[in-house]
């Protein structure tokens, strides 16, 4: 964790470089659906819930930005494989880069769509869920498309949005599950799309 910080700072500490740069606060607020997923041993289900964030997003130009987030949801999962059920808490973590653009509608409302890609990693796993496995990062992949809705001249905003994230959930190897047994790894592609709705209260700072 403490890399992915140190990242962070590097990354804000290079785009700041320019004493013009506009560099917007971001906060995250939202609700993930529940989402089941296959495996070839068995299927899992990760349950809903709150998930949070924060992050820099660096504007390029008036419609266009880059992104460095990190989101992190906490819930419980559950997996039924082939000889045995594991149940637990878990907590699946996102660290992603992308680029953002805005059309706007008029001087305060504008739409927006995010691409992101980064990696997607598990802690917080109980013994009692994954008996022989470690946490696991994967490459990930996200998008969200919502409103944002800045006053003029104001440095506060506000965006409401819908955003998928998904772990490439076989690329370069599966989640494991107990002693010697289920598994997975037969393809590339993931079974796991969490879909959430929320918003942000966002600061901007920096720039004119």
């Amino acid at each position: 964790m403490k890399s992915i910080f140190s990242f962070f700072a590097f990354f804000a500490v290079m785009i700041s470089a320019n004493a013009q740069a506009k560099i917007t606060l971001l906060t995250f607020e939202s609700f993930t659906f529940a989402d089941q997923f296959d495996t070839e041993y068995g299927y899992g289900k990760i349950e809903d819930g709150f998930q949070w964030g924060a992050g820099l997003e660096f504007e390029i130009d008036p419609g266009t930005a880059v992104e460095l987030i990190y989101q992190r949801l906490d819930s419980k999962l559950r997996y039924d494989g082939f000889d045995k059920t594991y149940t637990g808490d878990i907590a699946i973590n996102y660290v992603l880069l992308g680029a953002t653009g805005y059309q706007p509608f008029n001087d305060v409302v504008s739409g927006f769509g995010t691409l992101d890609m980064g990696v997607g990693f598990t802690s917080n796993l109980e013994e009692t869920l994954l008996q022989d496995s470690e946490n696991q990062t994967r490459f990930a992949i996200g998008g969200r498309l919502g409103v944002r809705i800045a006053p003029v001249n104001s440095k506060l905003s506000v965006r409401l949005h819908a955003q998928i994230l998904s772990p490439v959930q076989w690329f370069g190897g599966g989640f494991y599950f107990g002693t010697g047994g289920s598994g997975a790894g037969v393809s590339t592609g993931s079974t796991i799309w969490q879909f959430n709705l929320g918003g942000s209260v966002n600061y901007r700072f920096g720039g004119e």
